[in-house]
């Protein structure tokens, strides 16, 4: 973890706010955080950069860079160099992204799990998975986690799993 420390901020659902310490970005945020042109890119890129406490998988930085990289080749996305050195940069020990590894026969069999219960994909199962097996243990108890994705599926699931949709 970064010395940042933990910096709490409230996220609003409904009629309530709910504060959270802690968010769980996934790579459909991560990814919309680089592309302007993609929707959502406003509020991802608000998201990173608002100094809160992010944690997202060792392996998200693997799918963010493979879809830059098809990027510049299939959509001649001429920045995809500079967008992953500035993800590099931003899941750096300075950076505001904090990189969790999850042991991988625990995250497997959540994932398994995740996936028979809630129909999701692989990858989107592994990203809730980590999140509960790594993200959980950094919290107070009673403290809520916040999930952020852009995949409707993945956000109910997570709101099921316990995790405060963002």
């Amino acid at each position: 973890m970064s010395s940042r420390g933990f910096v709490g901020w409230a996220c609003e659902r409904g009629s309530r706010v709910v504060d959270t310490t802690l968010t769980y970005v996934d790579s459909s945020v991560l990814l919309r955080s680089y592309l302007a042109a993609e929707p959502g890119h406003a509020e991802a890129r608000a998201l990173i950069e608002d100094e809160r406490l992010l944690v997202t998988a060792t392996f998200t930085l693997i799918e963010v860079t493979s879809t830059l990289v098809r990027a510049r080749h299939s959509k001649g996305l001429p920045d995809a160099d500079i967008l992953i050195e500035k993800l590099h940069e931003e899941v750096s020990p300075d950076g505001p992204i904090n990189l969790a590894r999850a042991d991988v026969a625990a995250t497997e069999s959540a994932a398994l799990t995740i996936v028979r219960h809630y129909a999701l994909g692989p990858l989107e199962a592994m990203h809730l998975a980590v999140a509960d097996l790594v993200v959980r243990q950094l919290t107070e108890p009673g403290e809520q986690v916040g999930f952020a994705t852009h995949r409707q599926s993945q956000r109910r699931a997570a709101k099921a799993l316990g995790f405060v949709p963002i």
